[in-house]
């Protein structure tokens, strides 16, 4: 299948899954990447920072902001400190002297993934 079809395919998918959780699926969609063998992982992890750079919640945004369910101080807080953070973060990847090896990210993203995901279960519990 082309690969701009998939690519075209997993972002629907992946608006969906953000649209519904607010959570956006970045590490599935880059195992989903490297399963189907597009591009490389720092590429691909390139690619996902693109993707940060647009508003790409504004579908989902604009209904939230119809029913006045916007904390906007909390919002650009988090905005201002994620720009901080993701310059930071990208360094541990792409910098020379910092770089970390392929293995660490992902394993960090693992952990991170299996801990939220354990989270949400604990919290959908107690609903």
């Amino acid at each position: 299948m082309n690969q701009y079809v998939i690519e075209l395919m997993l972002g629907l998918l992946a608006g969906v899954f953000s649209g519904v959780t607010g959570i956006l699926p970045v590490g599935v969609l880059l195992i989903m990447f490297e399963y189907l063998g597009i591009g490389t992982y720092s590429t691909n992890l390139g690619a996902i920072a693109l993707l940060n750079l647009f508003p790409i919640s504004i579908g989902s945004f604009w209904n939230f902001y119809k029913n006045k369910s916007v904390n906007y101080s909390m919002g650009f807080i988090l905005l201002l400190s994620i720009i901080v953070g993701g310059y930071f973060g990208s360094l541990l990847v792409v910098d020379k002297e910092y770089k970390l090896s392929k293995k660490s990210i992902k394993y960090i993203t693992s952990f991170l993934g299996f801990v939220i995901g354990i989270a949400f279960l604990i919290s959908a519990q107690s609903e």
